[in-house]
């Protein structure tokens, strides 16, 4: 992976857009949502339709056009956030004295999602400590994930990571900060 260097003031940012998948499923709850309006579908099948993927394709469009900020690696730490519909809930903020390592992995229980996430000092614990539940369920979806770091962690859905750009970004904040892909 080669590495670009940053100019000063410059940050890593990437905001929610359109992706090959948001793109796919857009067209296709559209296409759906088409196809239930046909006069042959049974009403009731129709209703149904129409609201399912009625309702995917305003999801979708929402998640693609939103231009929230997915990402961002700056002096002050790492910023992740887990979807636009729930977004302040879900944003990651770590400053660096937190981070011993960006984590990058997929969860191999469903299509190989890619997921970047936060290993922390062991003297700096998370705000939430993980529990038995989701321990239970980071085992079955991340096994060869830490808890804690899939705790961490959130999914690149509706952005795009360019990992050269994060590297750069990384070595250029947090120089002793590692970048670790456990696939």
């Amino acid at each position: 992976m080669e590495v670009i260097g940053m100019e000063p003031g410059e940050v890593y940012e990437v905001r929610y857009g359109p992706t090959l998948k948001t793109t796919v499923m857009l067209i296709g709850c559209v296409v759906l949502t088409l196809g239930c309006l046909l006069p042959e579908v049974p009403l009731h099948i129709r209703v149904l339709g129409v609201l399912l993927f009625g309702v995917g394709s305003v999801v979708f469009l929402a998640m693609t056009f939103s231009r929230q900020v997915a990402f961002r690696v700056d002096a002050e730490g790492i910023t992740v956030a887990g979807g636009p519909f729930r977004y302040r809930a879900s944003l990651l903020s770590v400053p660096w004295t937190d981070v011993k390592a960006v984590v990058l992995w997929k969860q191999q229980a469903a299509q190989n999602i890619p997921y970047v996430g936060v290993l922390r000092h062991e003297d700096r614990p998370a705000d939430k400590p993980v529990g038995k539940a989701r321990r239970l369920l980071y085992g079955a979806v991340a096994g060869h994930v830490p808890a804690e770091v899939a705790n961490a962690s959130r999914q690149v859905n509706g952005w795009r990571l360019d990992r050269d750009r994060l590297a750069a970004a990384v070595a250029h904040f947090a120089p002793d900060v590692e970048i670790i892909d456990l696939g």
